[in-house]
């Protein structure tokens, strides 16, 4: 049986070092790399409901209201009746909330082009196999799965 520290290790040591390069960048634009997702997810669905958007979200904060309702108060979202159903609450993106998702997609462009001679040396199947298999059958395997239909089936731009 092999050790799983030293793979427990790199990997949170990938995770928190990728955070720190993404957090870096969006400092810069002055947003959290929550409202990042929440933008970037809007962009792509329009308008969802709360719970809709929780479906898309890969962040630590469970229920998304909280966040939904900072983002608000920021102008980036707006909370209105949906169309043809005054009970159902809607999410949609300001434009301050599209023009902070523009801002988003060139960071993002930005630190993939940095990557990209790692990226080209490495191939990420492997690694991507064994991080399936590891989240098998949990919460958040379903929501990287909803996300990547999401990627695949979008009209809408987030290169």
């Amino acid at each position: 049986m092999q050790d799983p520290e030293e793979f427990t290790l790199l990997l949170k040591a990938a995770y928190r070092e990728n955070e720190r390069r993404v957090l870096e960048q969006l400092q810069l634009l002055d947003i959290t790399p929550a409202h990042g997702e929440v933008l970037r997810v809007l962009n792509k669905t329009g308008p969802l409901s709360l719970g809709e958007l929780g479906e898309y979200l890969i962040v630590d904060t469970g229920h998304p209201s909280r966040l939904v309702d900072r983002m608000v108060k920021l102008g980036y979202l707006n909370r209105q009746p949906a169309p043809g159903d005054r009970r159902r609450i809607e999410i949609s993106l300001t434009d301050l909330g599209i023009a902070k998702v523009e801002q988003i997609q060139q960071m993002r462009k930005k630190l993939i082009e940095n990557a990209a001679p790692f990226l080209e040396q490495n191939s990420l199947e492997p690694v991507k196999v064994l991080m399936r298999n590891f989240l098998a059958g949990s919460h958040w395997l379903k929501k990287i799965e909803r996300r990547l239909e999401l990627n695949q089936s979008s009209n809408f731009s987030d290169k």
